[in-house]
């Protein structure tokens, strides 16, 4: 079972489900609880958009889209893996923005609206006031 996912770049970022694994452009990722019912219904949701020209029946997907990635998102283990369905997201919302006509350059857009990530553990910092144990 495959699908769609978002655009970088203009290229297609195909989710795919193999015995039980996501992969996303023939790479397995670190995203755990994917069922093929689920790609099933995501799949059938971008097929069935509403009635309307082409340009905003693909913006109606990558609404859909955005709200699948979330959900990846939220079962995603490591940085790598959650940068890059980060990214994706962006760039959906990014070109939903754009048809609304709510945006100004993409550089700029990415830089005001980048997500503070937590601190990682090669830095000292304040251990009172994080919210995780330490072994260190």
């Amino acid at each position: 079972m495959s699908v769609i996912i978002g655009f970088l770049d203009g290229e297609p970022q195909e989710l795919t489900l193999v015995e039980g694994r996501v992969h996303i452009n023939g790479e397995i990722q670190p995203i755990k609880n994917v069922s093929v019912e689920e790609v099933e219904e995501f799949a059938r949701t971008l097929d069935n958009a509403p009635e309307g020209d082409e340009e905003s029946r693909e913006i109606w997907r990558h609404t859909r889209r955005i709200q699948f990635l979330v959900s990846l998102l939220s079962r995603a283990f490591g940085d790598e893996c959650s940068n890059y369905l980060e990214m994706l997201i962006g760039n959906m919302h990014y070109r939903v923005l754009e048809y609304l006509g709510e945006t100004d350059s993409l550089d700029e857009f990415v830089e005001t609206r980048r997500v503070p990530r937590r601190h990682d553990h090669c830095c000292d910092h304040d251990h009172d006031h994080c919210d995780h144990d330490h072994h260190d």
